[in-house]
């Protein structure tokens, strides 16, 4: 409460009725502390006339009318009868809550009116909060309309909500995206424009049920086990929905929120496939036999027509499994499959082959047909196979093409597009591990087929010297005349036996050496000449005793290498031999070497059976021999040779022609460069 009097004794008098009666009053010691009191804040203000100055009136207005809304100050003034100052306040009743108290007045009516003031004062306060709650509620329900709007909106679910005769009155983007129509078109339309025509009705009882029943939301497809929706297109699509029921101003409104299962059903049909696919290609390691589970789980599950090629490793492709659909095909597919394909021509396959990248055509043309036909009988085939679309992918193993797979759509229903991609990509993923793995284990069968074939042949070798030692040492304890007894033959023959021993031995040790990345080689200065001669005349024996000539072809001046001077020995022994081995009586091997730039090329050629085509690239693999009815060694000659070589940083090749003879040429790096090399001493 404040007041302002003339006087401070009325003013003291004042102050302690009020706070006699239990409320806080302050005395303002002139008008200007009275506007400023005013503008903290107030219960009500007492004035007496006498002490409002005549200019004052406008001030006090104007004060009053900067309060907020909701106030309206009380104003008490207390004044004389017929005063000049009651006319002045006259206007001023006219635009604030002021009340004149005339004296004289007693006490007891001072105090009502001053109660009477703080009722009406407390009461705009209870207004100011009420009104604040209420502006409060009514801002949370607009933020909370404006949540739920955004929820709806943005929501990548459809969410549709439906009047009591099922019409639609809410259809969110997410809706628009889903079956696409948009609001425009669909708001006030019947709920089944959205749903297949086979399932309309059960779907329109369902919600009457729903919406006559007790729950108030629930999954949809707790009552039937398919939910299907309706594009604006026409395509049908898996859907997932849950539908709640709202009374809203005495109306019904049923809402449903509708999620599309179609990438969802798509992603669980991959994965069940890939499992089961996994479960199959694992099941066996016949490198036969993958190609065949591939063809016909992908003519199942991806293509109409599917065909598969490996790669082996010796490079050429074979068409390995061709699988269809349709039983009515198989013939089709029968005749494609031994179709005999030029592959230096387009094919199928050959481009994902060369680019190890896949090939989608969604539409094959009838003149892409005609550029891959290479034949006419592959021509007819192709077109009763008629492909509509193809996707072919590379079989990749550590970054090498191991094969390929082809699919093949034959029908309208299925155009190949990116998004068959990844599944296919993952599929050619593990057929390719598949693949890989049966080509491994079918390698290490054929090396542990090798390897018994090479015991046997090894225990033969071993065999023969060791019957030759063994009968001479038992010449030796039979005793004798002492000529013979004297003689060197029985010894010599056991120091040849054990050499030939001791060298498949040493050859046994070299190949385990190899493997293990161990083989020493011990570098010094060698004289190429001299080196070339000693080996022809170590070898010079053995080819006479097999009626062939060896030949020596040698510059007189050859650069100094930088060389293991046995292990090129044993190089030149493991070559020469193997050319005795396989060169027919009155044959002829030359030994010969030329400088290169930094390096000198040697050669061992013979004019013996020679090597298959087919069997070049693998005559350096170990335990390995050219086909023949009688095998003529262990077959680790030429790995040792191949593994010296390189050991040096030289390198190793042939050539050959069937009938002709074979040619084995191998580097060795030069001691010094070419200008700085030194003659031979004589």
């Amino acid at each position: 409460m404040l007041v302002l009097t003339p006087t401070g004794r009325d003013a003291e008098m004042l102050r302690d009725r009020i706070a006699a009666a239990g409320m806080a009053c302050e005395v303002c010691s002139d008008f200007q502390a009275l506007l400023a009191s005013i503008s903290v804040g107030a219960a009500a203000v007492v004035i007496a006339q006498e002490a409002l100055p005549q200019a004052g009136v406008e001030g006090l207005l104007a004060t009053l009318e900067a309060q907020e809304p909701w106030s309206d100050l009380p104003m008490l003034f207390l004044t004389e009868p017929r005063s000049k100052g009651a006319v002045v306040l006259s206007s001023f009743f006219e635009r604030a809550n002021a009340t004149l108290l005339q004296r004289p007045l007693g006490i007891q009516d001072f105090m009502s009116s001053v109660r009477s003031a703080v009722r009406a004062r407390q009461r705009q306060y209870q207004m100011r909060d009420l009104h604040r709650e209420l502006e409060r509620a009514l801002q949370l329900n607009r933020l909370s309309e404006a949540k739920f709007a955004g929820i709806v909106s943005i929501s990548a679910d459809a969410i549709i909500s439906i009047d009591e005769s099922q019409r639609i009155t809410v259809f969110n983007d997410g809706a628009e995206k889903t079956f696409g129509y948009s609001k425009e078109e669909i708001i006030g339309a019947p709920l089944d424009v959205l749903i297949p025509e086979r399932f309309r009705r059960i779907h329109r009882e369902h919600v009457e049920r729903f919406a006559a029943g007790r729950e108030v939301a629930r999954r949809i497809d707790e009552r039937r086990a398919e939910i299907v929706g309706l594009r604006k297109s026409g395509e049908e699509f898996p859907a997932d929905a849950a539908i709640s029921r709202l009374e809203v101003g005495g109306e019904r409104v049923l809402t449903a929120a509708l999620r599309d299962m179609t990438e969802q059903r798509r992603t669980e049909n991959e994965q069940r496939f890939l499992a089961e696919l996994g479960s199959a290609l694992a099941s066996t390691l016949d490198y036969e036999e993958i190609p065949n589970v591939l063809a016909t789980l992908l003519t199942r599950e991806m293509a109409d027509f599917c065909v598969v090629e490996t790669v082996d490793e010796r490079g050429p492709v074979h068409r390995l499994a061709v699988a269809h659909r349709d039983a009515g095909k198989a013939m089709v597919a029968h005749r494609l499959q031994m179709v005999e394909l030029d592959r230096e021509r387009p094919h199928l396959g050959s481009s994902v082959l060369e680019t190890k990248q896949p090939l989608l055509m969604r539409e094959v043309t009838t003149e892409y047909l005609e550029s891959i036909a290479q034949n006419e009988e592959h021509r007819q085939a192709l077109r009763e196979l008629s492909p509509r679309s193809v996707l072919a992918l590379p079989l990749l193993a550590q970054g090498r093409p191991v094969g390929a797979m082809i699919l093949i759509s034959t029908t309208a229903a299925r155009r190949y597009s990116e998004q068959d991609l990844p599944l296919a990509e993952k599929v050619a993923f593990r057929a390719a591990l598949a693949v890989e793995n049966a080509r491994l284990y079918r390698t290490a069968q054929r090396a542990i087929q090798a390897r018994d074939e090479v015991l046997g042949v090894v225990a033969h070798d071993l065999r023969n010297p060791l019957g030759a030692i063994l009968m001479q040492a038992a010449l030796f304890r039979q005793g004798g005349a002492e000529p013979e007894r004297r003689s060197r033959r029985p010894a010599e023959a056991i120091e040849r036996a054990a050499t030939r021993m001791n060298r498949l031995i040493q050859d046994l040790l070299d190949v385990t050496r190899m493997e293990a990345g161990h083989l020493s080689v011990e570098r010094g200065s060698v004289f190429a000449g001299p080196l070339v001669s000693a080996s022809i005349e170590a070898q010079m024996p053995l080819a006479s005793q097999a009626s062939l000539e060896l030949l020596l072809d040698v510059p007189p001046d050859l650069p100094e290498l930088w060389a293991d001077r046995e292990r090129l020995l044993q190089v030149f022994e493991n070559l020469i031999g193997n050319a005795v081995k396989f060169s027919d009586p009155g044959g002829r091997i030359t030994v010969g070497a030329a400088p290169r730039d930094r390096e000198v090329l040697f050669w061992v050629a013979d004019t013996g059976v020679g090597i298959a085509a087919e069997d070049l690239p693998h005559v350096f693999d170990r335990f390995w021999q050219a086909r023949k009815p009688v095998r003529r060694g262990a077959g680790l000659g030429l790995p040792i040779v191949k593994g010296i070589v390189e050991g040096h940083g030289g390198r190793i090749w042939v050539q050959s022609t069937p009938g002709r003879g074979s040619t084995f040429f191998f580097t060795i790096p030069a001691a010094f460069p070419a200008e700085d090399w030194r003659h031979e001493p004589a």
